[in-house]
């Protein structure tokens, strides 16, 4: 049997694989239900996707059993582990490994395996099945499609993104802007520490801090993209960079790298990162210790500057903002961690060290406790104060007054999906939905999408007709268009629940769910939004929206407010311990 594992970047009707005859290919990516429709015909073989071999949570626990090797041994004089930090970045390539070895296990003696290109899935088949794996070389054309691809990133990214791509790769641990950066003068009162490196992230910090007006807050950003100007009067905001410390590491760095071969040494013993290893996917390893730690001593400057009484944590999940919520334990502050979206499947990596994670409602929290196993008193229910845009909406829901069709696009080729492929499975049937109803179609962008790219997408895949029903809309998603919305329609994204705390009918694209985190199955257990199993059933929306009523206990399982005194009860105990900071 002869397989091809299609790259997600690559195309199975596009390369010297095409003309070749095929008995199975495997999509390295995540296509759309008519694409592989499509290949099936044209290739007369079947076509699916690599991540139908996953088996979810299981696959998922087993990753955190592979990364708990490597827990408790690298550990630096503040409590910090450095292993259960940086380990995160690795899930990715354990999970890949892990769909790797269960295709290996299905195949038969003889069997040829070509892959589309050299990377991660090549090297790794490379090593489980050694002389039966053939790769097709990077072409000219695939070498200008990679240096396209740096194009379309450029091209998409803001002069403020693009700027933190620039700083994140070359002074990640402050080195060069700690020299430069000018501190702003320590608060006067006793603070709770917002860090952010996102404005999603920032934007929920600022959220509690309007339901907590009784408390003064410091927003300390990583980057720029966690910067916000305008802030109530009581959050202030500062950069991280400006407390970092240039203080000679060279002796640490010294003896934490040496203590890293140790501990690589020790995981040598463990197949899956021997593999990792052999592969060079630990190389970068020292680097992001040597930058971690500098980024920790920014982070002790700012809690040996600033009268800090706890830390609220919206992003637990990145290393660098984890930091503090870890030295605020070492040092006996209260610390709660919350997330910035609707779920967090990331918790069943990472070990909850927040005194309270607080869940916006019941359908995070049960997803938290049931799915990704945290422990039950771990876990609160307090989102912030819902806003007064929020309310009300579902009362004037008559077709009549909303006037659009709310596609909410995703960054879908951030984790291998076909963003084209997608669209082609939604974009037509929604237009021409809108076009039969008098309506527009608003195709809502993710902050990671390019509006160019996205339109010469559209360009594509709709006729002129279809498109003069479309547009394209960038930046932040407006309480005008939800109050001017039919409906929405998206795969997983956030604004599903958004959309339900509102009363606004959501649609979910089931058939397009990318990752195996189980949010579609979790806003679906609650009600959040209605599934949708093909592509043809987008048709039958107007038919589903006329049975379609507004429940009260969707909005409270989505959204429940933390108790006014909350925060100031779970402060109280450090608020007695720094008395002397206040004038």
């Amino acid at each position: 049997m002869r397989t091809l594992l299609i790259h997600s970047e690559d195309h199975p009707e596009k390369g010297p694989w095409a003309s070749s005859p095929w008995d199975r290919i495997v999509d390295l990516g995540l296509g759309g239900m008519n694409s592989y429709e499509r290949w099936t015909r044209q290739f007369r073989c079947p076509v699916t996707n690599l991540g139908s071999l996953g088996k979810g949570f299981d696959d998922f626990r087993r990753v955190r059993s592979v990364l708990g090797f490597g827990c408790g041994r690298l550990v630096d004089e503040y409590g910090l582990d450095w292993w259960e930090l940086m380990s995160l970045f690795l899930h990715g390539e354990l999970e890949t490994l892990i769909l790797m070895q269960r295709f290996v296990q299905a195949l038969d003696p003889g069997d040829e395996v070509y892959v589309s290109r050299p990377g991660l899935h090549a090297g790794l088949l490379q090593h489980l099945l050694r002389s039966q794996v053939k790769v097709f070389p990077l072409s000219r054309e695939g070498k200008r499609s990679g240096l396209k691809h740096y194009l379309r990133v450029f091209n998409k990214l803001s002069l403020r993104q693009l700027i933190d791509v620039f700083w994140d790769k070359s002074d990640l641990g402050y080195q060069f802007r700690g020299r430069l950066a000018r501190r702003r003068p320590p608060s006067k009162r006793p603070v709770v520490l917002l860090p952010s490196a996102y404005v999603n992230v920032s934007r929920t910090g600022i959220a509690y801090a309007d339901t907590f007006s009784g408390e003064e807050f410091l927003l300390v950003a990583t980057r720029r993209s966690g910067w916000i100007q305008d802030r109530p009067r009581n959050v202030a905001a500062a950069w991280l960079c400006s407390y970092a410390s240039v203080r000679d590491r060279s002796r640490e760095n010294a003896d934490m790298e040496r203590r890293w071969q140790s501990l690589l040494n020790e995981l040598a013993g463990v197949a899956e990162f021997e593999i990792l290893n052999r592969l060079g996917h630990l190389n970068s390893f020292p680097r992001l210790l040597r930058n971690g730690l500098a980024v920790r001593d920014a982070w002790r400057n700012v809690f040996d500057g600033e009268p800090v009484l706890g830390v609220l944590c919206a992003d637990d999940s990145n290393p660098y903002t984890r930091i503090p919520l870890l030295l605020a334990q070492a040092r006996g502050l209260p610390n709660i961690a919350c997330h910035h979206g609707a779920l967090d499947g990331r918790y069943v990596f990472k070990r909850s060290y927040g005194d309270v994670i607080w869940a916006k409602g019941k359908m995070e929290e049960d997803y938290l406790v049931r799915m990704c196993g945290v422990p039950q008193e771990k876990v609160e229910i307090g989102a912030p104060a819902l806003p007064a845009a929020w309310n009300g909406l579902e009362q004037s829901n008559r077709a009549a007054s909303r006037p659009y069709i709310l596609f909410i696009s995703e960054a879908f080729d951030v984790s291998g999906g076909r963003a084209e492929e997608f669209y082609r499975d939604t974009l037509p049937a929604l237009a021409d939905l809108a076009r039969a109803g008098g309506r527009e179609l608003i195709v809502k962008l993710h902050p990671a999408e390019s509006k160019y790219e996205r339109a010469q997408m559209l360009a594509r895949i709709l006729s002129p007709e279809q498109k003069s029903a479309a547009r394209i809309v960038s930046g932040p998603l407006t309480e005008d268009l939800l109050a001017k919305a039919w409906f929405g329609i998206t795969i997983l994204s956030t604004v599903a629940m958004e959309c339900a705390v509102r009363g606004i009918p959501c649609f979910l694209c089931k058939w397009l769910e990318f990752g195996a985190f189980g949010y579609v199955d979790q806003f679906l257990r609650f009600g959040v939004g209605v599934g949708l199993n093909h592509p043809s059933e987008i048709a039958k929306i107007p038919e589903y929206l006329s049975r379609w009523r507004v429940q009260v206990e969707v909005k409270e399982n989505c959204w429940q407010p933390a108790a006014a005194g909350r925060l100031r009860e779970l402060l109280a105990s450090a608020r007695k311990e720094c008395t002397t900071c206040v004038p």
